[in-house]
């Protein structure tokens, strides 16, 4: 392994320091991922005008995001298990998952039933997956340990803005020309955006990590699996992130219908609405999060950890407030920004956490298990489960409570793993085999060069 795996790069490695491409591969990646949630959201935005066009019960236009889900989540651990395995170009991988789920998302709108709608969202999933599992492990590779907290705030704000874009462009588009354009204006974008994976370069795979780190043994799948699912940090990161995947997910696809049915609004007006909030609070959550989890690093050991499960307190709080509250429509737009932007102080705190806490060669893999798990346990079983209850007790509000419920657990399971386990390094950890404080300082005078 070790230098050979990326010919794509110059001979001369630059090791612990910012490699040669990164701004411009944080910038397209960025770009890309923001395309990426567009694409993913944007039939949650039409879901009433689903629901009357195809026929379907509330249950039923909670389907197509679940069947996209399974599959992303099934597919993401097959996608991570081939580029660790195999040490592929990620940027072919890439490229691939662009084109699949921009084709896809296009050829949505051609769909005349649920079942149909589902096979194409389900496609979405496939590309979604090969993009998921390259993205963070390649932009870890980039950066050095101390950039990485910074560098995932500027990728993971794409994820809110995406969706937002996703929502306002579906919530408007449908109202005036109906879902089925909205579905193209999506998709078709990210098929000319695809060919840009070609001007990326790929990085030494471990180029900013510890030798020990980067250069371990080939391992079999299972014991792959027990590498990474005995990593406390990495457990506990993902138990956090399981809570808040859910919490997200039933959000995502009911918020608008919510605000329709209890607050007046109609569809494109809630759409614009959720839009606007989700982006900036997505803006304003992703920054803050980073921002305090740097300030709190020299002094609170894990302060990853501390720093969300702090803030996701607040998040639940208004989170409830926004279901309960028999405020007018204005009123709930506030308490829902103010719930979103401590909701997503979490992303790049625990996004640091998953990576640097897995061994260089295990982190696509790692990707892929953990976006396997949020899904299946999270966004998969979460809106549906809020359709259920809606019949069920014929209110959506009821089935929505859960949402809240969920970011209040994920806080918890961070508090624990700030009390319970011993700091992470400023390093990738790998069985405590090697000291990174070297590595680091050495990482830092590079930079100041």
């Amino acid at each position: 392994m070790g230098d050979a795996e990326s010919p794509v790069m110059a001979a001369k490695v630059l090791r612990n320091c910012r490699q040669p491409g990164a701004r411009f591969a944080l910038f397209t990646l960025t770009g890309v991922n923001l395309l990426n949630f567009a694409d993913r959201y944007v039939a949650s935005s039409v879901k009433s005008l689903l629901k009357e066009d195809l026929n379907l019960t509330d249950a039923q236009t909670a389907l197509p995001m679940t069947g996209m889900a399974v599959v992303y989540m099934i597919c993401a651990l097959g996608f991570g298990l081939l580029v660790d395995r195999y040490h592929v170009d990620r940027r072919k991988v890439l490229a691939f998952g662009i084109l699949l789920w921009s084709v896809a998302t296009a050829l949505g709108a051609l769909s005349q039933n649920l079942w149909q709608l589902i096979f194409f969202r389900s496609l979405v999933g496939v590309g979604e997956a090969a993009y998921g599992v390259v993205a963070q492990p390649m932009l870890s590779d980039f950066f050095p340990v101390h950039e990485r907290t910074m560098a995932f705030a500027m990728f993971n704000i794409a994820m809110p803005i995406g969706g937002a874009l996703g929502y306002g462009i579906g919530g408007v588009l449908g109202s005036l020309c109906g879902w089925r354009i909205a579905f193209c204006a999506v998709g078709i974008p990210g098929i000319a955006v695809a060919a840009s994976m070609g001007f990326l370069m790929d990085p030494v795979r471990g180029v900013n990590d510890s030798s020990a780190a980067a250069d371990k043994p080939e391992r079999g799948f299972l014991s792959s699996l027990w590498t990474i699912l005995t990593n406390g940090h990495w457990m506990f990161a993902t138990a956090g992130m399981i809570a808040t995947v859910f919490a997200i997910g039933g959000l995502a696809d009911w918020v608008e219908s919510f605000l329709e049915r209890y607050k007046g609004v109609d569809l494109a007006h809630a759409g614009i609405a959720v839009g606007a909030i989700t982006a900036l609070s997505g803006l304003v959550g992703n920054l803050l999060g980073a921002k305090v989890t740097l300030m709190a690093e020299p002094h609170r050991a894990n302060a990853g950890f501390l720093v969300s499960a702090l803030f996701m307190v607040p998040s639940a709080a208004f989170g409830c407030i926004m279901l309960n509250s028999p405020g007018d429509a204005t009123t709930t737009y506030g308490v829902l920004l103010a719930s979103e932007i401590f909701l997503w102080t979490y992303m790049s705190p625990m996004s640091n956490i998953s990576i640097t806490a897995i061994p260089v060669n295990l982190r696509s893999t790692s990707s892929g298990l953990q976006i396997f798990l949020c899904h299946v346990l999270g966004d998969v079983i979460s809106p549906p489960i809020v359709g259920v209850i809606s019949d069920t007790r014929h209110s959506l509000r009821d089935g929505m409570q859960i949402t809240w419920i969920m970011i209040a657990v994920a806080g918890l399971f961070w508090f624990v793993g700030y009390m319970v386990l011993p700091p992470l390094g400023t390093a990738a950890i790998d069985n405590g085999e090697e000291d990174s404080s070297s590595e680091s300082d050495h990482s830092e005078d590079s930079e100041s060069k």
